[in-house]
């Protein structure tokens, strides 16, 4: 049973008649984001009710939520979309000290990484006072994931996607340094290693998704072609993973299905295989919604261009800045993953089916 618990109703509502997130020139509140330690000893910002081997009740977990972090959980979602990391920097490529720029940027400025897998499920662990942020990356270039070899060892290419990113894990624990890499028949190149990349991979807390067999746009394509090139890529990462199930897919080109071929998206079966999707993802544009959030649409997921390149004032930079500025609302955890705290003027944009359970604190 959905249970809602109301703190605070004092709230002006001058500004409120639309989602304050859709509209880019009107400043919102300021947020007060925590700095960052850069160590594994950083608190979650919320306080334990000082009970010991008993249930708290409904009010003392509600209680125990720091709300002078003005949480948000029907703020933004950036899910950032990158391509290559290669020398020359590009629409569709960034460097690898830019990569890291970005990297660096986000740590330091109180976002936090989480799984697109966990998005869809409206499972968010972030630390009270953080923003999620989600990290894709499309094709499966070798530049992604390569190995080298140093001394006749082989070793993950420090420069790739996935050395940086390691990187920045050793460098700060609490990034919660995740990915998803999404496929078609090429698995990051050099086709002898493609099992071990796999593996390690799921491993090491990363996500493979699906970016069908041919590339082609799914708008030309009938039922049993969709099925094709969803089925056939999955069957190929099982051969590699067998007990991993991939849950995601990439849009080529952002082209959807046509509507009477939406449903063989998501879900079918190809050579004895099912497959279900619970999150598809277009090309990037603008930030997505809050998974709580009832304009939400987990069949075309909203991404960000993580480009500086011929991105129309629509790239990862336009829109931290836009946030820097608050011109727009960023999701502010609440740090308590089974709570869904959102400010009053929100509510009627609250999707209680994807909240299902959990409780809803309104202030």
């Amino acid at each position: 049973m959905k249970k809602i618990i109301i703190l605070i109703a004092l709230l002006l509502l001058t500004g409120c008649s639309g989602k304050p997130a859709d509209i880019a020139d009107t400043p919102v509140e300021k947020v007060e984001i925590p700095a960052a330690s850069g160590g594994e000893e950083e608190t979650e910002n919320i306080k334990e009710p000082e009970k010991e081997n008993e249930e708290f009740t409904d009010e003392e977990v509600i209680a125990a939520i720091d709300m002078s972090l003005n949480p948000n959980e029907l703020g933004e979602i950036m899910i950032l979309m990158y391509h290559g990391i290669g020398e020359e920097e590009s629409a569709w490529q960034r460097t690898p000290d830019n990569f890291r720029k970005d990297l660096e940027y986000m740590y330091q400025n109180g976002y936090r990484m989480i799984s697109l897998n966990d998005y869809a499920k409206g499972e968010i662990k972030t630390k009270a006072g953080f923003t999620p942020i989600i990290l894709t990356f499309d094709d499966g270039r070798q530049n992604n994931f390569n190995y080298i070899e140093v001394n006749g060892e082989v070793i993950i290419d420090p420069d790739c996607a996935v050395g940086i990113l390691e990187e920045f894990k050793n460098k700060y624990p609490d990034f919660d340094v995740t990915a998803s890499f999404f496929l078609g028949t090429n698995i990051f190149g050099q086709e002898e290693y493609a099992d071990k990349k796999l593996n390690w991979l799921v491993e090491n807390g990363y996500d493979i998704g699906n970016h069908t067999f041919s590339h082609n746009e799914m708008a030309t394509l009938d039922s049993e072609q969709i099925r094709m090139e969803i089925g056939s890529v999955n069957n190929i990462i099982k051969q590699h993973v067998p007990d991993y199930i991939v849950e995601t897919l990439a849009l080529p080109h952002g082209s959807n299905p046509k509507d009477e071929f939406i449903e063989s998206m998501i879900k079918g079966e190809y050579e004895g295989n099912k497959y279900e999707t619970i999150a598809v993802l277009d090309v990037g544009w603008r930030p997505a919604y809050s998974p709580f959030d009832t304009l939400t649409n987990f069949r075309s997921l909203y991404r960000v261009t993580a480009s500086e390149i011929d991105v129309d004032n629509c790239g990862i930079y336009d829109y931290f800045n836009s946030y820097e500025k608050n011109l727009r609302e960023r999701f502010i955890s609440d740090g308590n993953p089974d709570v869904v705290t959102i400010p009053q003027r929100h509510n009627e944009y609250l999707n209680m089916d994807m909240v299902e359970g959990k409780l809803v604190n309104i202030y």
